[in-house]
């Protein structure tokens, strides 16, 4: 059986990275369904746009791709934030005779949206850049050069990128690539914080309310059963109590009288949050953005509070 050969490849990053300037030309090793594969972020050498950085040998990637990527790498957006949308990948693999058909570079394109797609969620958290919708039938965005041209596991999606995110820090940047090589995705009360801010970036604010009054449920039910597992009780009666508590308003004063600071008093909770989604999805009404933005804001103080983000 022939050698494994380290073939030098693009990470396309179908919605930009925001990285710290001085983080550019990082490398990263990360894990892309098991795969081990070396992340070599672009540089920047004048202008706003960012350049090809070197291959795992130090030298020019393969001419055949920097042209295809002309452009393509990123841009300058302040003095401290780039955003980063493709970065030069190392990777071993099992030389072919087509490597298209190759069932290794097969699972490794087949791996590489599920894996991105976790970078994008802890990025997009950490950050403030709101969490952009992918087409699925693009299942990877990796191409490998060839002696032939390049490979390209599937089409590239490109998008238009929201302006104003902070950028990563580097702790950050490594979180998010190690965290996504380990598949530990986001929680899903800070994903559907996510998810309500680009419904509310989208215009779309009565599905902006209903996922951001989700959120806050999903935060308060797993702090209450977080909080009578620690007392004892079993998992079966848990998760029956939690059934039998219905709405916000219950799981806030369940969750209070546990001991739980869940921001919102449970007035304002009540008014601006738990009727504004009743009123949504009961009744089709549309909130104005101001007060979708007021019910947002509820429901990220919940989740904030009861399950900080880790720092990095």
């Amino acid at each position: 059986m022939p050698q494994r050969r380290r073939y030098s490849g693009i990470a396309h990053f179908p919605w930009g990275l925001p990285v710290d300037v001085r983080d550019l030309g990082l490398v990263v090793q990360v894990r892309i369904g098991g795969h081990p594969v070396d992340i070599t972020l672009p540089i920047v050498a004048g202008g706003a746009r960012l350049e090809a950085p070197p291959d795992f040998r130090g030298r020019p990637l393969p001419a055949q791709l920097v042209q295809t990527f002309e452009g393509r790498w990123g841009w300058k957006s302040t003095t401290q934030l780039c955003y980063v949308t493709a970065a030069s990948a190392s990777v071993l693999l099992q030389p072919q005779a087509q490597m298209t058909d190759a069932p290794e570079f097969k699972a490794l394109g087949d791996a590489y949206f599920g894996w991105f797609r976790i970078v994008q969620e802890w990025a997009s958290a950490w950050s403030g850049e709101p969490l952009a919708d992918f087409d699925s039938s693009h299942q990877s965005a990796i191409h490998i050069a060839a002696s032939d041209g390049y490979l390209t596991a599937s089409p590239v999606l490109l998008r238009t990128v929201f302006i104003g995110a902070s950028p990563l820090s580097r702790a950050q940047l490594k979180g998010a690539f190690a965290r996504a090589s380990r598949e530990d995705r986001l929680p899903v009360q800070h994903r559907l914080l996510l998810y309500a801010r680009n419904a509310k970036l989208g215009g779309d604010t009565r599905q902006a309310v209903i996922d951001a009054a989700t959120s806050a449920e999903v935060a308060l039910g797993v702090y209450v059963a977080s909080r009578l597992k620690d007392k004892g009780l079993k998992p079966e009666f848990i998760d029956e109590m939690i059934k039998d508590v219905n709405g916000i308003m219950n799981l806030h004063a369940l969750c209070t009288s546990l001991g739980g600071k869940p921001g919102p008093s449970q007035n304002r909770v009540g008014h601006e949050l738990a009727r504004v989604r009743n009123e949504a999805a009961h009744q089709g009404k549309t909130p104005s953005p101001e007060v979708a933005e007021i019910a947002i804001g509820h429901a990220e103080a919940i989740v904030r509070a009861l399950h900080p983000l880790p720092a990095s």
